[in-house]
């Protein structure tokens, strides 16, 4: 890399994304993101590594969301996106940045790529001037959108679940895992999100 991704670069390729059509059915299919699919398979993997209270919470959650993100009108047309839009999927080399770590590349509302950038900077303690950048070259904040809180909440609850999967043999993910569902039966956003 010619130099770190910032989020800026990362806003100006989504934009490039999400300015493209949606592919004939005859060319071929992007499928839709699944962003709550894994949830039962990662709970599963977590075993009784994680309170039964804690999977029966999510897995409600993951339905509740499911049912409200397909009722959603989006602001934007929806689309191809990225499915894991962030910096560290950004490489910028010297010809300029290109996107990385295409596996969930699909079709959907294109607000998904969007929203882990908010999340970034609202759980994972992203600087404001940073997500600010990301809004500025994006064009348009998806918090001023209706529907945010609802891929956010989805999002957070994949989230919880994938790092359940690691409790099994990681005291530390197990400890985030219980500190994040924590923070989201107590409906406080202000708690902060780590790695382990």
């Amino acid at each position: 890399a010619v130099r770190p991704a910032e989020p800026r670069d990362l806003a100006e390729l989504l934009r490039v994304v999400h300015a493209l059509p949606t592919p004939p059915v005859d060319a071929f299919e992007l499928a839709p993101r699944e962003l709550l699919g894994g949830v039962e398979r990662w709970l599963r993997l977590a075993g009784d590594a994680i309170d039964p209270a804690d999977a029966a919470y999510l897995r409600e959650r993951r339905d509740g969301f499911a049912a409200t993100a397909a009722a959603l009108t989006p602001h934007l047309p929806p689309g191809p996106i990225h499915g894991d839009a962030l910096p560290r999927n950004v490489h910028v080399g010297p010809d300029g940045p290109v996107l990385v770590d295409l596996e969930t590349f699909s079709a959907d509302l294109r607000e998904h790529d969007l929203v882990v950038m908010a999340l970034s900077r609202d759980r994972y303690g992203m600087p404001a001037e940073a997500y600010d950048s990301f809004t500025e070259a994006y064009g348009w904040d998806v918090r001023e959108w209706e529907g945010c809180s609802v891929l956010r909440g989805a999002r957070e609850t994949a989230s919880c679940a994938w790092v359940a999967q690691h409790a099994p043999t990681n005291p530390k993910a197990l400890a985030e895992f219980e500190r994040r569902v924590a923070s989201l039966r107590d409906g406080d956003e202000s708690v902060r999100w780590h790695s382990f």
